[in-house]
């Protein structure tokens, strides 16, 4: 019998409620650093003396540059090296580069370890989440699973906001943006050494033809299973495919091609879509004439929606009438039009109200996509190709947070949305006639 079978039959337990809040604690911090860079990007234009489109420059854009490189070598490191060192590595990067960018001399330096902190950062939904709780979890519960550690993430930007609000508007030795750095770069400096508490994919094991480790680990978790829930049914029949070398010519083979093409485009884009506003918030309520502390009040209060919406995806990911397929296409539509009322907004209510439904659709949108880009592909090639498709996601980052703000600054908030919902509306396109669905088909079998 197979490992892939076995992980296959077996309940939620004890050990995946372990392994989940272990893997969520490194994407709590990504999306503290996230968020982060949204509310210190007016600071910064005072501190260095610098154009607010500068500052999202060096402070987000750049960033995402390193994730993009980070996507990549750190997903190749996964694959070939094992998803437990590629997690424990880019930890030690990222507390190097949110610890040094608050003493950074000028804009140009800060702007090199935000890359630096992107190329730590940059991976960890990825490998952490996305890949480990997709091959841990059996396909009747791996998205429910997804969305509960995204979920207890989701509290991050609650965190950084409040945080935001205390700090920024003081000086306690160092200035409030230099604080919230120093807090990200501490906090991660503590998880790390829950990492390797983490144990290795036995997925990944197995197709490595490293099956006695893989033996160790699914023999606790199925001990576990049998001391918790009394019995197991019999492993299921799961064809699994030996490969030591990764091949990136398969992406593009005929089983693989039109999904190949999907994610790609779907990649680019919808980062446009969902940071224009996650990343840019701040900025957009700076431009529309708030002051510092109600930018903050009405950031705090816009980002409490998206734990709410994390929290709604646990119960609908998973659905098979609304697939995960549906859940990606249709929800960044509703996003795209919400976007352009949010740019259209001029009073505190309006600015509150259409932000927080954005939040309220944001996540149920985010769960779903991560869940669908890692399952889409076989285990032997799937951390290399969901992390060259999801690296894509992060140079579109670059890319959108680069030209965005010019849109902007000099045409005004609303023309920038407008933009943001033609790329909603291709999205919605090009996953609605590509994709295949995926809610609840096994692992195996889906990504064949």
């Amino acid at each position: 019998m197979s490992i892939a079978g076995r992980i296959e039959r077996l309940p939620w337990t004890s050990f995946h409620t372990k392994l989940l809040a272990l893997l969520s604690l490194g994407e709590f911090f990504e999306l503290y650093d996230l968020f982060n860079g949204g509310f210190v990007t007016q600071p910064l234009t005072i501190f260095y003396k610098v154009t607010l489109t500068t500052a999202i420059y060096y402070d987000i854009a750049v960033f995402f540059l390193g994730a993009f490189v980070g996507c990549i070598a750190f997903t190749y490191i996964g694959d070939a090296m094992g998803r437990r060192t590629s997690l424990i590595i880019n930890m030690f990067i990222a507390s190097i580069g949110l610890l040094l960018a608050p003493f950074a001399p000028n804009i140009y330096v800060f702007g090199l370890l935000r890359f630096i902190t992107g190329l730590g950062v940059g991976p960890e939904a990825l490998i952490v989440l996305d890949i480990m709780v997709t091959e841990y979890f059996p396909s009747r519960i791996r998205g429910r699973a997804l969305a509960v550690g995204y979920t207890a993430s989701w509290t991050a930007p609650i965190v950084v906001a409040v945080l935001a609000y205390l700090l920024l508007p003081h000086k306690y030795f160092l200035y409030g943006w230099q604080w919230l750095f120093i807090i990200g770069g501490l906090g991660i400096l503590t998880i790390i050494p829950f990492r390797f508490m983490i144990p290795e994919s036995p997925r990944w094991l197995e197709i490595k033809g490293r099956k006695d480790e893989a033996e160790k680990i699914v023999n606790k978790m199925e001990e576990i299973a049998l001391s918790e829930k009394g019995r197991l049914e019999e492993p299921l029949q799961v064809e699994v495919i030996t490969a030591q070398k990764i091949r990136i010519s398969e992406l593009f083979s005929k089983e693989y091609r039109k999904r190949t093409v999907m994610l790609w485009i779907f990649e680019f884009l919808q980062t446009g879509v969902y940071y224009g506003f996650a990343s840019l918030a701040p900025s957009v309520l700076y431009t529309k004439g708030f002051t510092l502390v109600h930018t903050l009040q009405y950031s705090m209060l816009i980002y409490v929606s998206y734990f709410l919406s994390s929290v709604i995806s646990i119960f609908v990911i998973d659905n098979q009438k609304f697939d995960r397929k549906w859940q990606v296409s249709i929800v960044i539509l509703l996003m795209g039009i919400v976007g352009l009322a949010f740019g259209l907004s001029i009073t505190p209510i309006e600015v509150i109200t259409t932000g927080f439904i954005f939040g309220l659709l944001s996540n149920i949108f985010s769960n779903a996509f991560h869940q669908y880009g890692a399952e889409l592909y076989p285990t032997r090639i799937r951390a290399f190709a969901d992390g060259v498709q999801y690296s894509l996601s992060r140079l579109g980052n670059y890319v959108w947070l680069s030209t965005l703000p010019i849109v902007l600054t000099t045409y005004g908030p609303f023309d920038m949305y407008l933009i943001v919902f033609v790329m909603a509306l291709i999205i919605t396109l090009v996953v609605g006639t590509l994709g295949p669905k995926a809610s609840q088909i096994e692992l195996e079998k889906l990504s064949k």
